[in-house]
């Protein structure tokens, strides 16, 4: 979901329960009134729309119908996360002459992560750090629990960071692209916007990994730190060439970690890694380049978890009591459910956690 691009003709689309497809949420009779078209791609358009019964705001995609089964079930599945986009329900469709389209109903969110960045640039401010932290651990975070599920989601960008201005929650959006991972299954090495694609998709890999949202994440770190894209190749190969520039030339080793079948290849010449503090211009704590270097790695397996970055130092702010609301700490159970005791408990800062024993000043031991 991107900037609006323009306003159709103001068109309404009367729903009943009966015209929501049979493995979909259930959806209420509603009227949909389209007010402006949020974005458009090779999948469909993206609408913001009313309910003419409630006066609720929603965002209405409408896709092909055979993109449905893949997008609508990883919804189904992720819903209820505060970090996830929430599918509100579906109503088929056929406009005059036209194939029938799938229509999915989605909470509206007023920003994006693209915007607010667009927004400092205009003027010449850098983001404050601590919304960097907030927006990055909201992005980590929902991917923590969509990886938990083996499910990758092949498009992390700021675009498809969807963000409410009056709580400043994040929530990912745009599961077009999203897939869940089978062992030994080939995948599709073309995913993923080229400036946030992971140096083992450049490289052609067919057995990529949920890490690929990871390297993902660490991009949009970045320029969220830099108000611009980190890597701006103007190709897949110069994509490459403009990674090594910052990160140096990758290893025999980094290669074949990347892509085993890559032929063997001799970068020339030789290209040393580029300091993060010298990349972020001196302007960041050493916290921050820790965790950039964490997270943009070429060894997929090398770069940090979700869960394992939420417990990076480089958030510890956020875990002071009284410095933002106990939402972001109200883990699901599912969430946690690879976390051994003593990481929940750094998961979960101490003043937040429920039944957190109190100190009987009484007792004796």
């Amino acid at each position: 979901m991107a900037a609006a691009v323009g306003a159709p003709q103001p068109k309404r689309a009367k729903v009943d329960g009966n015209g929501a497809h049979e493995d979909l949420p259930e959806l209420e009779s509603r009227t949909y009134s389209a007010q402006r078209v949020l974005g458009k791609g090779s999948f469909g358009v993206v609408y913001q729309a009313q309910i003419i019964e409630t006066g609720e705001i929603v965002a209405i995609k409408s896709i092909r119908m055979q993109e449905k089964d893949r997008e609508v079930q990883i919804l189904k599945e992720l819903d209820g996360h505060p970090n996830i986009v929430s599918l509100r329900g579906a109503f088929l469709s056929t406009e005059s002459g036209g194939e029938p389209k799938l229509n999915l109903v989605l909470e509206f969110l007023s920003d994006t992560l693209h915007r607010v960045i667009k927004h400092y640039n205009q003027k010449h401010k850098a983001m404050e750090h601590y919304y960097v932290k907030l927006y990055l651990y909201q992005l980590l975070r929902g991917l923590g629990f969509i990886h938990g599920r083996g499910i990758v989601h092949c498009d992390i960008k700021p675009q498809n960071l969807l963000l409410d201005g009056r709580t400043q929650t994040l929530k990912l959006c745009d599961f077009g692209t999203a897939k869940r991972m089978v062992f030994g299954e080939q995948n599709r090495p073309y995913v993923c916007s080229r400036y946030y694609r992971a140096p083992e998709l450049i490289l052609g890999s067919t057995s990529y990994t949920t890490s690929v949202d990871l390297w993902s994440a660490g991009c949009v770190f970045a320029e969220m730190l830099l108000g611009q894209p980190i890597f701006t190749g103007k190709d897949g190969i110069n994509q490459l060439v403009e990674i090594i520039k910052v990160i140096g030339t990758p290893t025999p080793e980094e290669l074949r970690a990347m892509n085993p079948n890559y032929p063997e290849y001799k970068f020339e010449p030789k290209i040393a890694a580029h300091p993060w503090e010298k990349v972020f211009r001196g302007w960041t704590p050493k916290e921050a380049n820790e965790l950039a270097d964490l997270l943009l790695r070429y060894d997929p397996q090398s770069r940090l978890p979700p869960l394992q970055s939420l417990m990076h130092r480089f958030f510890d702010e956020l875990r002071i009591e009284g410095t933002h609301n106990v939402g972001l700490f109200n883990f699901r159970p599912d969430e946690l459910w690879w976390c051994p005791p003593r990481d929940r408990e750094r998961l979960i800062p101490r003043w937040c956690q429920r039944g957190a024993p109190v100190k009987d000043e009484t007792s004796v031991d």
